[in-house]
């Protein structure tokens, strides 16, 4: 079951669970406690930017915008301005996977 590195369920490890019928299918494990905190950077938005453009020059993937909008929840991600100061992660919380996709 690949998880793509933008999907905010990527650190989470598989799991072999028994379904409603009875078939063993592969899922991903529920998240029981909130991830560690990233530790944000600062950008301020300039005319023309939407999260998902500052996603893809700052974290690399447009997919990723979600990250910034955790980092920001008071601000409703279609609601940018030129000025605004937004908090964005630097990197992902170290956690120690037993599997690779």
């Amino acid at each position: 079951m690949p998880v793509a590195p933008s999907s905010r369920h990527h650190l989470l490890p598989t799991v072999d669970a028994p379904g409603a019928d009875g078939v063993v299918r592969r899922g991903l494990a529920a998240r029981r406690t909130p991830a560690p905190p990233i530790e944000p950077r600062r950008h301020v938005v300039v005319a023309g930017e939407t999260i998902e453009s500052i996603a893809r020059r700052e974290l690399g993937a447009s997919e990723a915008w979600w990250l910034i909008a955790d980092a920001n929840p008071r601000l409703f991600p279609l609601d940018l301005r030129p000025g605004l100061v937004l908090d964005v992660p630097t990197g992902r919380p170290a956690v120690e996977r037993s599997r690779r996709f």
